[in-house]
């Protein structure tokens, strides 16, 4: 990707070739590209924390979040690692309620930020913008639900095969890549780091992934389905 992401135009036609703000018309295209901010983030910055009031809605243009929520021990859980195409922040926001999750930055990371209030006018002028925003909160809750049916996998090799499907479906634009360690792939399959590590070499010696520093990268997608339908 050579688009320019150091000025909010750059920013704005990236998140037009993928995810949610892609699959808007262009007129809301254009009404929400007016009130757009252009934001970035260091490694591990917040974009908010949860009970938190909501700070608007981001839409991730370069770079990797992981999303965490709560777990009753008084530990974060990180369930999903996203990509460029990603939006987040509305459900808190339209209902009027505080932060459910926390978003941190993976690693420097560049993000379009829409408002409180800019979006509250906006819906305001043309109350219609709701349905843009209820089909955000719809994929939003998709991807929840994968999440938690990939938890339920008994099979190993199914769970990790899945996830890894579901990772790379998260990066669209980064050519299978998944930018994630190995010890953080495994928190997020709750697997222990030494069955994972076997389960990732196996898929490798069978031409299904590649391994890199610090990320992996997804290479025979249809065989990776097999395995989950197996």
């Amino acid at each position: 990707m050579t688009t320019n992401v150091s000025d909010l135009n750059g920013a704005l036609r990236i998140l037009e070739s993928c995810g949610w703000f892609s699959e808007r018309s262009k007129e809301t295209q254009r009404r929400l590209a007016d009130i757009a901010k252009l934001r970035t983030f260091d490694t591990n910055q917040p974009l908010f924390l949860t009970g938190e009031v909501p700070n608007g809605i981001f839409g991730l243009v370069h770079g990797s979040i992981n999303i965490a929520f709560p777990r009753n021990d008084g530990e974060d859980y990180i369930a999903h690692h996203a990509g460029s195409g990603f939006w987040v922040g509305d459900l808190a926001l339209f209902a009027k309620g505080l932060r459910l999750v926390s978003i941190h930055a993976a690693e420097p990371t560049t993000m379009v930020q829409l408002r409180p209030r800019d979006v509250a006018r906006l819906v305001r002028e043309d109350p219609k913008l709701h349905t843009d925003f209820y089909a955000l909160t719809y994929e939003n809750f998709r991807t929840a639900l994968s999440v938690v049916a990939n938890l339920a996998i008994i099979s190993i090799d199914k769970r990790v095969a899945d996830r890894l499907l579901l990772e790379a479906a998260a990066h669209p634009n980064a050519d299978g890549w998944v930018q994630m360690s190995q010890p953080d792939l495994a928190q997020l399959l709750a697997v222990s780091l030494p069955t994972l590590r076997r389960t990732i070499k196996r898929f490798a010696d069978a031409g299904l992934v590649e391994q890199g520093y610090g990320r992996l990268r997804v290479i025979d997608r249809k065989r990776l389905q097999e395995i989950c339908g197996d």
